[in-house]
């Protein structure tokens, strides 16, 4: 059962590389990238789970980390509270610290970036923008969606000298598009997944979330011609002005005015339904990991009460 999990999850963690996104829907694509970041974090938490409670418990992990870590570095385990301690003792712990310190330096940098957000258009940010955005006085070109519990949209100096009028309203509804369709949270979450899954090779892609945008605005009627014009402008902007979404994405222009100019084609009923079936199998084996995880806490807790008593170094010299 355990096996079959494991290659479900793989399969899962691997099907956004293997299904061909740009064909489908972009929040069933958005859907099935943040569930596979998702997979990703939850077999990172299971695989520190495992050596923390499972492993020591095994002969061979015994035998690779009996040695005393004053032994193996003779200087630090005098200097460091490591004396009388063995090499396992500090390994299964290493995992988990991970994870830990790779959520409080997502949290760390969400904080810093929201908190230099608000200063910046408290300071900076000019009202009666285009469409009920805010100016910030920046000659770079920028439009963007900034904040996340309060959304607004952003346009730059720049950005109003080189747009024509045509551009600017499609960027703006661009923007807006990222605010109404709720991106800003998808994207928060997956980047919190994947900072916690960051040991598992894959990566998050944003393309469908501007995707998704980018039809918002085509739907208000914008001419394809100008909102590629006003991306490409944006494509070159190197501001530091911190923001959630901006107009150039994530540096995919190429495909996205690829997909822009042909009207974003889609696949045929038998890849919408295989991706649907890839949703909801995803969301599934999601929750089940989630719902077994305190299962195994419990089961790992009771493998380290029942397991032989670890004789540490100290023990040895007496």
């Amino acid at each position: 059962m355990t096996v079959a999990v494991a290659i479900a999850v793989v399969a899962a963690i691997a099907l956004p590389h293997l299904l061909p996104l740009s064909r489908l829907a972009p929040m069933l694509g958005a859907s099935i990238w943040l569930f596979a970041l998702a997979l990703r974090a939850l077999a990172c938490v299971f695989v520190a789970m495992f050596v923390l409670f499972f492993l020591p418990a095994t002969q061979p992990f015994d035998l690779l980390t009996h040695w005393c870590w004053h032994t193996v570095l003779p200087l630090v385990g005098t200097h460091l509270p490591l004396e009388g301690h063995r090499l396992g003792d500090t390994a299964t712990l290493l995992p988990g610290l991970f994870l830990a310190l790779s959520t409080v330096s997502f949290s760390w940098a969400l904080a810093r970036t929201a908190q230099a957000v608000r200063s910046m258009l408290r300071r900076r940010a000019l009202s009666g923008g285009p469409m009920g955005s805010l100016i910030v006085p920046d000659g770079e070109v920028l439009v963007a969606a900034a904040r996340v519990r309060h959304p607004t949209v952003v346009v730059s100096a720049g950005a109003l000298c080189a747009f024509d009028d045509e551009e600017l309203a499609a960027s703006v509804d661009h923007e807006r598009g990222h605010i109404a369709r709720h991106h800003r949270f998808l994207l928060v979450l997956g980047e919190l997944c994947r900072s916690v899954g960051r040991l598992v090779p894959g990566g998050p892609q944003a393309l469908t979330l501007e995707r998704d945008a980018d039809e918002y605005a085509l739907a208000r009627r914008h001419d394809p011609l100008a909102l590629a014009s006003a991306i490409c402008k944006a494509g070159g902007a190197s501001t530091a002005v911190p923001t959630t979404l901006a107009l150039e994405g994530d540096g995919n222009v190429i495909d996205r005015l690829r997909l822009l100019m042909s009207g974003s084609p889609r696949g045929g009923h038998v890849l919408h339904r295989t991706a649907l079936f890839a949703v909801v199998a995803m969301a599934t084996l999601i929750l089940g990991l989630v719902v077994a995880l305190p299962g195994v806490v419990a089961a790992g807790a009771q493998t380290l009460a029942e397991a032989p008593p670890v004789v540490h170094c100290h023990d040895h010299h007496a």
